[in-house]
């Protein structure tokens, strides 16, 4: 166990993610971090920077920190981290206009190349919450990726307005049909979302 008070070893208690942590995506004791004073303080940011490139809740923690030096540490994780660590720090950092430009960048990678349990997620909450054109276009982009096609179609309709929820089930049988978006049915639901959206599909489907 760590050494140090009480809280101290709370917080790292709480780093030790087993399945069922990692499963339901349960952070760290943020309480606990913030709460800590002094060397020990000191000591839990040090143990977070040497690990912002590892996991989400370690740069969740650093910004709950919010030092110079750990939020300069989530910058770089937008700016050059692994993929998953751009989209995690993109997320978490969704409200601060400074880092929109970063954060535009970062998504429009994780909607080209991104997988669920590997960024994905993120990715599309962040498209949604700031839906630049440069967004809205690799959303469109993204329908044409089989891993991601369902979950973008459905997030180009609730942001046109045309779907009650970011993934609106009743809608689902039309996002089903972007699962293979190289099949004949896949290019037809294309041409389909994109007369709703007012956009020309030819470019897109050139593209292919």
């Amino acid at each position: 166990m760590a050494q140090g008070s009480e809280t101290f070893q709370r917080f790292m208690a709480s780093t030790a993610i087993d399945y069922m942590k990692w499963h339901d995506g349960e952070s760290y004791d943020l309480e606990a971090l913030t709460a800590l004073r002094g060397d020990e303080r000191d000591a839990a940011e040090f143990w977070l920077l040497e690990r912002a490139d590892k996991d989400w809740r370690d740069l969740e923690g650093l910004l709950a920190l919010g030092t110079p030096r750990a939020r300069d540490a989530v910058l770089r994780q937008l700016r050059h981290g692994r993929l998953e660590q751009r989209l995690s720090a993109a997320r978490r950092l969704a409200d601060d206009p400074a880092t929109s430009d970063d954060r535009e960048a970062a998504v429009i990678e994780g909607l080209r190349r991104a997988k669920f349990g590997s960024g994905l997620s993120d990715a599309l909450d962040v498209a949604i919450e700031h839906p630049t054109p440069a967004v809205r276009d690799a959303l469109l982009r993204a329908t044409m990726r089989s891993e991601s096609g369902a979950h973008a179609a459905a997030a180009l309709e609730f942001l046109a307005g045309l779907a009650r929820e970011p993934f609106d089930w009743a809608r689902r049988p039309f996002y089903l049909r972007f699962n293979e978006p190289a099949g004949a049915d896949g290019q037809a639901a294309f041409r389909e979302l994109c007369a709703e959206l007012g956009v020309d599909p030819a470019p897109y489907l050139e593209e292919r």
